[in-house]
C-alpha cells in the first residue's frame, strides 16, 4: 500500500481546478493524487508544475474507493465531489480500517425547506459526527465566478441576451453568492492547517435581494435587464406543468421557484474568525465574471 499526502475529488470542477491553481502558488510539490472519471477532461490540470497522479474511478462508486483505498493509504482526502457520496467513502474506509483527515464542501442547501435532497444533506452530516477520524466541513452558499459555474452565468447570458430576466414573486429574497475562488482559498486555508476542524458556513461578501442582483447583473452587460415580474402561483403551476410535460428538460423546476423564495444569507464570522476568510463583494465578483464570459466569447 502506497501512503500519499493527498488525495483529491472533483478535480476538472471549477472550484478543484482553481484550488489546483492555487497549490501551485503555495509550492505545494507532495503527491497528490486525484479521483477522475474516464470521460474527464484533464488536459488544462495536467498542465500544472503539480506532482498529479490520477486514479480513474467514480467517488459514487463503493468499488472505486475499495479498490483506490486497497492501493494507497492517503492522509488526507479533500472531497468537493457531492457531499452524497460521502456514505459510501465512510463505509468504505471502515472496512479497510483507514481514517485519513477529511475536507468535505458541503452546502447551505441543508437549510432549506425545498431542497429534494436537505434531509439527506442532514443525515450524513449526522453521520460525519461519528467519524473517528479529524474532519472539516465547509457549507458554501450558492457558487458563482466562472462560465463554468451552474447558477449565475446561465442567468447572465440570459440577460445578455434577452435584456430581461423573470421574477417569480416580490424578489425580495435574500442572496449572498460565494466565488469559487474564494471557496478555494478557504480549501487550501484549512489544508494548510491541520489542527482547523469542525463545520463553517461559507458566504459571499454582499447580501442581496434578487431584485438587486438584477441591477448589478445590468450595470456589469452595461445594458438594461428589465425584471418581469410573475405571479408566485402562476410560476408554481405553470412549472408543475412544464415538469410532467417535460420531465428534466423543462427550463424551469417547481422547487427552484419555491427556493427562490427562501432567504439564503448565512453568517460566515466563524470562518472569517478561524479561516482568514474575507470574500470579494458580489459586485466585484461579477464584475470579473463577466470581463472572464466576455475573453472566452461567451457574452
Amino acid at each position: 500500500m502506497n501512503n500519499i499526502p493527498l488525495l483529491l475529488t472533483g478535480v476538472t470542477g471549477l472550484t478543484g481546478s482553481l484550488l489546483l491553481h492555487k497549490l501551485v502558488k503555495a509550492d505545494f510539490h507532495s503527491q497528490i493524487l486525484c479521483l477522475v472519471r474516464p470521460t474527464s477532461n484533464r488536459d488544462s490540470i495536467e498542465a500544472l508544475d503539480l506532482n498529479l497522479n490520477f486514479f480513474i474511478g467514480d467517488s459514487a462508486a463503493t468499488k472505486t474507493w475499495e479498490q483506490l483505498l486497497e492501493k494507497y493509504s492517503p492522509a488526507t482526502i479533500i472531497h468537493i465531489a457531492s457531499i452524497r457520496h460521502i456514505p459510501i467513502i465512510l463505509n468504505s474506509f471502515q472496512g479497510v480500517g483507514q481514517h485519513p483527515r477529511l475536507i468535505i464542501i458541503g452546502t447551505t442547501g441543508i437549510y432549506s425547506k425545498y431542497n429534494q435532497y436537505s434531509k439527506d444533506y442532514k443525515a450524513i452530516e449526522e453521520q460525519l459526527t461519528q467519524y473517528p477520524g479529524q474532519y472539516c466541513l465547509l457549507r458554501p452558499t450558492m457558487i458563482y465566478g466562472s462560465h463554468r459555474d451552474k447558477n449565475l452565468h446561465k442567468l447572465i447570458k440570459f440577460c445578455d441576451r434577452y435584456g430581461f430576466f423573470p421574477v417569480f414573486g416580490s424578489g425580495q429574497c435574500l442572496l449572498q453568492p460565494i466565488h469559487a475562488d474564494d471557496l478555494a482559498k478557504a480549501i487550501l486555508h484549512v489544508l494548510q492547517r491541520p489542527t482547523i476542524q469542525g463545520t463553517y458556513d461559507l458566504s459571499g461578501g454582499s447580501i442581496v435581494t434578487f431584485r438587486e442582483l438584477l441591477a448589478i447583473v445590468e450595470k456589469q452587460l452595461g445594458k438594461p435587464v428589465r425584471p418581469i415580474y410573475i405571479p408566485l402561483r402562476v410560476g408554481v403551476w405553470s412549472a408543475t406543468i412544464a415538469e410532467k410535460v417535460l420531465g428534466t428538460k423543462s427550463p424551469v423546476r417547481r422547487e427552484q421557484i419555491l427556493r427562490l423564495q427562501e432567504d439564503k444569507a448565512y453568517s460566515h464570522n466563524a470562518a472569517q474568525r478561524d479561516l482568514d476568510f474575507f470574500p470579494r463583494s458580489l459586485e466585484v465578483g461579477l464584475q470579473q465574471e463577466v470581463e472572464l464570459m466576455h475573453s472566452k466569447g461567451v457574452l
